[in-house]
């Protein structure tokens, strides 16, 4: 039995150190030529001013106008009406807790067999507030966008030096330290919009808290001298949530009469609380902080079974079946509610904006079978197949408010029945992968005495999806592979890495002008090196280090349909760099 606690904070407050985190400036009027264009850039841009012909430069800052600037709030905050300390930065806290009780017992009867059950409860809680504050650079003489907001006094010496991608020029880019600087000497020349501050702020005020309460039993059994070992059992889980959002209803400034009606003038419009000319005031009525609240709770019963099968010595054939399924994240409970204007008829951008609380968890059946052969020492070779079928992804829909759903907010029908609802459902039928993976590990015992302490390992996965909802498989991988070598002394540890994943489609992208149907985004295959090694120092200190992706290998990403040419594939090119850690371990 046990009992576990954590608590975790996160905060990012850029402007609270001296910085803005986004800086936006651009230059206007100016002609853009490309040429020599292959897949990844135009090798020749030329850009000219049109009213001169003279050429341009677009890699110096001369010229160039700052427009706006943002940096997450920290401190005291007026807009709000909160002081120093009291959660104006964007702050995460995360919290968890368990209590598990489990128990065990051996029976000396003519089949070996082993009984197990426990009880288990986790509770884990996410709570943010934030927000961005953004600027508009107005200057000395006060007007946005005039010949004064040029964005050469706030050159970044360092940043600029950088050299350019993809084979251009270095850059001249804006420090957001600098800028923020100008903010403190001359607050005058910036601009804030208090509204806009407060609706980003009440936005990504969320909160969710989810209970998940299970128990367990379970039974292990061996028989024919042990040759056969089988394992069944099944798992109950009861999942309990509760969340908070932001809540929008433009109906919260209207007066209403002592019956709740809202109040017209001779026109009939709707008569105001507060003007639209005191837009924050309007947002006070109307976007309420965590005004929105969720529950929601489902029962689960998780079966599984594994057998496994001495055909020889050191041959071993194994099968499996699971049941298991994925939560929605907190986003689907706390994300909040959009209600429609109640005086307006239905329309497109009239009606019910809310994620589906009632939305099912996604379930997999998995049958797995395996083949797996020992060698003397160290060493293993295995391969198996594996068959799971998805149940209840979620898709997006719009249909007419029902009282069911509406029952899940609390909505009265009477106001909401006629509108429509915009959120997600559960898409019906299954999606199918099937696949394979190999695997093999062993320690080359076999090597001259100079050689010893070499070990190898390789393995690899193909995964193929089936049936109607298959995009929900977003970013999987249908091939994965990695493999490497190790050296183990007394003294050190050497390993090297090699890591590969295979082209893949990534998300549909909704069909408009210029994209037709049948576009996705799709991820380059990569393959990668990872380094690391140990040696002790003393027989308590270890000196460690490791490189992640020591060659910087970058990630390519493109946009493809049915007749997307070939210059026009391209999308994105992330770079990471290599990851050098290195430190000092102790046992004690």
């Amino acid at each position: 039995a046990g009992l576990g606690w954590s608590l975790s904070t996160s905060e990012i407050r850029d402007a609270g150190k001296g910085f803005f985190n986004s800086v936006t400036a651009t230059r206007t009027g100016l002609t853009i030529a490309f040429d020599d264009i292959f897949y990844l850039r135009p090798r020749t841009i030329t850009v000219t001013d049109p009213a001169t012909g003279a050429a341009v430069d677009p890699f110096r800052l001369a010229g160039y106008r700052v427009q706006t600037a943002s940096g997450n709030r920290y401190g005291a905050d007026t807009v709000l009406g909160v002081g120093p300390g009291e959660g104006t930065s964007n702050r995460t806290v995360d919290t968890a807790r368990n209590a598990f009780a489990n128990a065990k017992r051996d029976f000396s009867l003519r089949v070996p067999l082993t009984l197990k059950a426990g009880l288990d409860v986790r509770q884990t809680m996410r709570d943010y507030r934030g927000g961005t504050t953004a600027y508009t650079y107005v200057g000395p003489d006060g007007l946005a966008n005039s010949a004064d907001d040029t964005a050469a006094p706030f050159r970044d010496p360092v940043y600029s030096a950088r050299d350019g991608v993809f084979g251009f020029p270095k850059t001249e880019r804006i420090g957001g330290g600098l800028l923020y600087e100008a903010l403190r000497r001359n607050p005058a020349h910036f601009v804030k919009n208090d509204n806009t501050i407060y609706r980003s702020a009440i936005n990504l005020s969320k909160r969710a808290e989810e209970t998940v309460s299970s128990g367990f039993v379970r039974a292990d059994a061996a028989f024919f001298q042990r040759r056969l070992r089988v394992m069944g059992g099944v798992r109950v889980e009861q999942t309990n949530i509760s969340a908070e959002g932001p809540l929008s209803d433009p109906a919260g400034n209207y007066r209403r009469d002592a019956r709740g009606a809202v109040i017209v003038d001779n026109f009939g419009r709707p008569q105001a609380i507060v003007p639209n000319s005191d837009p924050l005031g309007v947002s006070r009525l109307t976007l309420l902080d965590r005004g929105y609240t969720a529950h929601k709770e489902y029962l689960h019963v998780l079966p599984r079974f594994t057998a496994s099968y001495n055909l020889r010595e050191n041959l071993i054939a194994r099968v499996a079946y699971s049941h298991a399924l994925g939560r929605p994240n907190y986003n689907q409970y706390a994300g909040g509610l959009t209600l429609p204007d109640e005086t307006l008829p239905p329309s497109f951008g009239n009606r019910i904006t809310v994620n589906n609380v009632a939305l099912k968890p996604w379930t997999a059946h998995t049958m797995q079978v395996s083949l797996e052969r020992y060698f003397e020492g160290v060493g293993i070779v295995s391969v198996g197949g594996f068959r799971r079928d998805f149940r209840n992804f979620a898709g997006v829909t719009l249909f007419a408010a029902t009282p069911e759903f509406l029952a899940n907010y609390n909505l009265e029908p009477a106001t909401y029945g006629g509108y429509d609802v915009a959120t997600q459902f559960n898409i019906p039928g299954s999606v199918r992968s099937e696949g394979f993976d190999v695997s093999y590990k062993q320690a080359l015992t076999f090597l001259p005495p100079w050689a010893r302490g070499v070990q190898v390992f390789a393995n690899g996965a193909v995964t193929h999806f089936t049936n109607d909802a298959v995009d929900a498989f977003a970013n999987s991988i249908p091939k994965t592979a990695s493999w490497g070598v190790s050296l183990n002394r007394e003294r050190y540890v050497l390993r090297a890495n090699w890591n590969y994943k295979s082209r893949h489609r990534r998300a549909a992208i909704t069909p408009g002008f210029s994209i037709e149907p049948g576009t996705y985004a799709w991820g380059s295959k990569r393959l990668f090196v990872d380094l690391v090694g140990e040696y002790r120092l003393t027989r308590r200190f270890t000196l460690f280090g490791t490189i992640r992706n020591l060659q910087d290998t970058p990630e390519d990403f493109s946009r493809e349909g049915p007749n997307t040419p070939d210059v026009a594939k391209f999308r994105q090119r992330d770079r990471y760099g290599a990851l050098w850690t290195f430190g000092v371990k102790g046992a004690f």
